[in-house]
C-alpha cells in the first residue's frame, strides 16, 4: 500500500538561540516540521545542535546575499522573528531592533516567504486592568512595551505593501517550567529550598503567566492556519501572586515566614485568547500551578537529600 505524506513546509526562526526562538526550535522539531535557524555569527549553536537543529544559518547582515541565496534554496513558507536586541545594562536598542524588523521584513519577501511572524507583548496595551483582547486601542507606558507597540504597526502596514502573511503576538509574562534564573517564581523556589527569609514585594499583582512551550504550540498553530494580524498569547487567566508564593511554601517549606510588602504600581490583567482558539483551534495546557509545581520538583531533586530518600526508595523496592 502507497502512503501519501503530507509535506510540512519549512520554517525560519530568526533569533533561534533565544529563550523563545531554540523552545520554537525544539517544538518545530518534534512536530517533524523542517526548520532553519538564523542566529548571529559567534553564537553557541552547540545547544541547537543538541536539540537535533542542524540546518543553521550565521550571519549578522539580512541582507546578506549568500544568505538570501542559502533561504532561497530551502525556501521556508514561514519567518518567525524571535530576535531582540539589548545592550549590556538591559536597555532596548531602539534603532537597532526597529533596522533588523524592516530588514527581515525585506528578507521575507526576498526569499519569497508567504508569512512573518512577530513577537510582542502584553506591555503594549499599557496600565489596563481586567481582561484584554485584541481590540483594545493600546496606550503603552513602558518604553519596551512602545517600542513593540511601534513595531507592530510598522509590520502591518510593511506586510501589506509586500503582501505578506503577518501575525503580531502579545505574549503574556513567559517563563518556564524548568529551572530559569530571570523567572520571578525560580528564583523564590531556591531561596525558600536555602532556608532564607525572603522579602516578597507586589505579592497582590495577577498576572497572565504563560509557559514558554504553549507559546511555541500557538506559533505553530498560527502557522499551520495561515493566520493574519494580531494575537494575544496567554492563559486567559491570572491569579495573586501571593497566592501562588504560598503555595511555593506549603510544598517547599511550611515553616517558611516570609515577609511580606505591597508594591506601588498594582498590576492586575488576563489575555483574552478567544480570538487565536476560534482561528487555529490552539488553547494553553500548563497553567501556572502546574508550571510552578513542575520548577518545585525540579529543585527538590537537586537537594541531596530528595536524592539520598529517593535512592532508599528504590533499594527497598528491589529488596522486596
Amino acid at each position: 500500500m502507497v502512503v501519501n505524506l503530507l509535506m510540512k513546509e519549512r520554517v525560519l526562526v530568526v533569533g533561534a538561540n533565544g529563550f523563545i526562538g531554540s523552545n520554537l526550535v525544539s517544538e518545530l522539531i518534534s512536530n517533524d516540521i523542517p526548520v532553519t535557524a538564523l542566529v548571529k555569527i559567534n553564537t553557541n549553536t552547540i545547544p541547537l545542535k543538541k536539540i537535533g537543529c542542524y540546518n543553521i544559518i550565521s550571519s549578522n547582515n539580512f541582507n546578506d546575499t549568500s544568505v538570501i541565496r542559502q533561504l532561497a534554496v530551502s525556501s521556508p513558507k514561514y519567518v518567525v522573528n524571535c530576535s531582540w536586541e539589548k545592550s549590556s545594562n538591559d536597555k532596548i536598542k531602539s534603532l537597532e531592533n526597529t533596522r533588523n524588523l524592516i530588514d527581515l521584513l525585506q528578507l521575507t519577501k526576498n526569499i519569497n516567504s508567504s508569512g512573518f511572524v512577530n513577537l510582542g507583548s502584553y506591555e503594549e496595551y499599557g496600565k489596563i486592568e481586567g481582561t484584554i483582547d485584541e481590540n483594545i486601542i493600546p496606550k503603552p507606558i513602558t518604553n519596551f512595551g512602545k517600542l513593540k507597540y511601534g513595531h507592530c504597526l510598522n509590520l502591518r502596514q510593511i506586510a501589506r505593501d509586500l503582501n505578506i502573511n503577518f501575525c503580531h503576538l502579545r505574549l503574556g509574562e513567559v517563563y518556564s517550567s524548568k529551572s530559569n534564573g530571570q523567572f520571578l517564581f525560580s528564583n523564590l523556589i531556591k531561596i525558600i529550598a536555602s532556608e532564607a527569609k525572603p522579602v516578597i514585594t507586589d505579592i497582590q499583582n495577577k498576572i497572565d503567566f504563560i509557559e514558554v512551550s504553549d507559546v511555541s504550540r500557538g506559533i505553530i498553530k498560527l502557522i499551520e492556519s495561515n493566520a493574519n494580524g494580531v494575537f494575544n498569547i496567554g492563559t486567559g487567566n491570572s491569579y495573586p501572586n501571593k497566592d501562588l508564593i504560598n503555595m511555593i511554601i506549603k510544598q517547599i517549606k511550611p515553616s517558611c515566614k516570609p515577609k511580606f510588602t505591597e508594591g506601588k504600581d498594582l498590576i492586575n490583567f488576563s489575555l483574552n485568547i478567544s480570538k487565536i482558539y476560534k482561528q487555529t483551534g490552539w488553547k494553553p495546557s500548563i497553567n501556572i500551578w502546574d508550571g510552578i509545581s513542575m520548577l518545585i520538583q525540579e529543585e527538590k531533586f537537586k537537594s541531596p537529600n530528595t536524592f539520598e530518600s529517593f535512592t532508599d526508595t528504590i533499594r527497598s523496592i528491589y529488596k522486596n
